[in-house]
């Protein structure tokens, strides 16, 4: 059995920090901007769109070849981090309250080019982890990339609120936007992944129009990537569905910003952490498909959970148990989906089939929430975490149809 070597903590140290800068405006847009918007009497049908503004994440597909083939990891790295840390800058230039009363739309395109940029950043950070990490390292690798993203979203979510609450908004958005600083150092000296032989394939070789869309053919027509393809679409999209109106919940049942951070952005992101930290090493056991069936049902019944708040009718203790439970599933079954992921990507493109990936998770998952606020306002809260289940158990039944109609992986190695 391959074991972790002191020589693969400098990769893993860089792929947990790519992850976090990422994570950082993913918390606000996730974690904080739904109770922030509440707290100004949004509604919760505007809440539910500003999910639009992840809208990059599900269409960076589009331009993945161009990051594996030009310029290097290096140098998109560093650009895209910088931009990031710009744009963090910009909206910390005013308040909050400005932002909503005087430039709701500018606020949105500014979160829009932001969540631009970090997808395009995970494009290249994908890429490298995906043609850096030795099989043996995958399910660690997994574990690294969700616990540095959920970092990444408790600093951006939860403590953010904590931040907002305490010392206000320019002040503390503009110190979290100074933390993407130290991630440039690690990336300044990264070294381009070398070529073993001389006969291998740097990147995907590809011309003109035909070749393009010829990448992404080639990737979605191999054998048995049908019903793979139908369980990635669908896996998190009830919990992305639930999930959403959690932050607005606990708002409308009179909890502070400052509580709904603590309880939801760190408190639950902890439970997550240590989901993703025990998730590589559960999947080794377990292997993959009574892992995805296990974490996805534990996700469900987590939603199921949240009807006893919604109910109004429980304490503090009730809460923090029902979270955790939630996200210590989430923190599972993500690093579950995402070695998956990684495992069916070509050696030549690697950015690109990951990305193509993602891209079709977060599509579908990015219309259930989106759809989240509308839902709710129609039928309530106890009715989406109901749905959110629900559609988190419907989504195992292609799972249970990939691994009956193959007993291998579409590359290699047994699942």
């Amino acid at each position: 059995m391959n074991r972790l070597r002191w020589s693969d903590t400098p990769l893993l140290g860089l792929l947990a920090m790519l992850y976090f800068a990422q994570g950082l405006p993913s918390g606000l847009l996730g974690k904080a901007l739904p109770p922030l918007l509440r707290e100004y009497d949004v509604s919760l049908s505007a809440i539910g769109f500003t999910a639009l503004l992840s809208l990059p994440w599900t269409l960076k597909f589009l331009w993945a070849p161009f990051i594996d083939r030009f310029w290097t990891r290096r140098r998109w790295l560093l650009t895209l981090n910088l931009i990031i840390c710009g744009l963090m800058l910009v909206i910390a230039s005013r308040d909050f309250e400005t932002w909503v009363s005087q430039a709701f739309a500018l606020l949105m395109a500014v979160l829009f080019l932001m969540n631009l940029t970090a997808a395009t950043q995970d494009i290249a950070t994908d890429g490298c982890a995906v043609s850096r990490l030795t099989p043996h390292l995958r399910g660690l690798g997994n574990s690294v990339q969700v616990i540095g993203y959920k970092i990444g979203m408790i600093f951006g979510g939860g403590l953010l609120l904590w931040l907002v609450g305490h010392f206000g908004w320019q002040l503390s958005y503009s110190a979290l936007a100074l933390l993407i600083v130290p991630v440039l150092l690690p990336v300044w000296f990264m070294r381009e992944t070398p070529v073993a032989d001389k006969g291998a394939v740097k990147c995907a070789e590809w011309q003109g129009w035909r070749g393009y869309v010829r990448l992404f053919a080639d990737f979605v027509s191999r054998p048995r990537m049908a019903w793979w393809l139908i369980t990635v679409a669908t896996f998190k999209a009830g919990d992305s569905m639930a999930s959403r109106m959690i932050g607005p919940m606990l708002s409308d049942q009179g909890l502070s910003l400052a509580d709904i951070g603590l309880i939801t952005g760190v408190i639950g992101v902890v439970a997550g952490l240590t989901g993703a930290l025990l998730g590589g090493i559960f999947l080794l056991r377990l292997g993959h498909r009574n892992a995805l069936l296990l974490f996805g049902t534990l996700q469900a019944m987590g939603f199921i959970g949240y009807l006893f708040i919604a109910s109004g009718a429980f304490d503090k203790s009730l809460l923090y148990a029902v979270v955790c439970m939630e996200q210590f599933a989430d923190g599972l079954s993500t690093v579950a989906l995402f070695t998956l992921m990684m495992g069916v990507c070509r050696k030549e493109s690697p950015g690109t089939d990951y990305t193509l990936q993602a891209a079709l998770q977060v599509t579908v998952s990015g219309i259930a929430a989106a759809l989240s606020g509308m839902f709710t306002q129609a039928f309530g809260y106890p009715a989406v975490f109901i749905a959110g289940a629900t559609l988190t158990m419907i989504a195992l039944i292609p799972v249970i149809i990939f691994f009956r109609s193959t007993g291998h992986s579409p590359i290699s190695g047994n699942y």
